[in-house]
């Protein structure tokens, strides 16, 4: 993957150890805080590069009703994050999508080339589709990536207000990676400059 290809051996078992820390009250609350964490890891993601790192088929089914546009009732997966496209095919269903992806403020990010990226809300600790804890799932595939969570409560409370925190454990390695950010962002100066001549 482009975004880690900087890294030499050791700083990719480094990466592995972890780079940041999430500590997440409520599942919904963790699952936010991991996309957070990921972007602020790799803040020159695409989102195409995004969803490499967290897969649609981490969480593939909507258990309820009012998420009628993904699996079990269609054939799209619910997934970890869906583009702000998304909107309009909930507004063509007449269905809110504040019941099922966050869009208050803060709780809605960007990729660097612009788009809108919505987390999903419904976590399952026994998935609809899989029968399989849709949040663990999330939070050992992304242990590859340099997020670690520390701790988050169940699922009693998983849909009631909650927060989570973000700590830098690793700053060398997190300084290597998100250079490249300042890297593509000069080189994206260069092409323009040279546009313009």
């Amino acid at each position: 993957m482009r975004l880690i290809s900087r890294l030499s051996d050791s700083e990719r078992s480094e990466l592995k150890k972890g780079v940041i820390e999430v500590t997440a009250r409520h599942m919904n609350r963790t699952a936010l805080g991991i996309v957070d964490a990921i972007l602020q890891l790799y803040p020159s993601a695409t989102f195409e590069e995004l969803k490499e790192i967290l897969p649609d088929t981490l969480n593939p089914s909507a258990p309820k009703n009012y998420k009628s546009l993904f699996k079990p009732y269609t054939e799209s997966l619910y997934g970890v994050i869906q583009s702000g496209d998304l909107r309009k095919a909930y507004a063509d269903a007449d269905l809110d999508i504040g019941s099922s992806h966050f869009i208050g403020e803060g709780e809605v990010f960007h990729t660097i080339d612009g788009k809108e990226v919505l987390v999903s809300k419904s976590w399952e600790s026994k998935d609809t589709e899989t029968g399989s804890h849709d949040l663990q799932n999330l939070i050992d595939h992304v242990a590859q990536f340099g997020v670690r969570v520390v701790s988050f409560e169940g699922k009693s409370q998983s849909f009631t207000k909650g927060g989570y925190d973000l700590k830098i454990t690793n700053p060398v390695i997190q300084k290597k990676i998100t250079e490249t950010k300042k890297k593509i962002e000069k080189s994206k100066k260069k092409i323009e400059e040279y546009k313009k001549n």
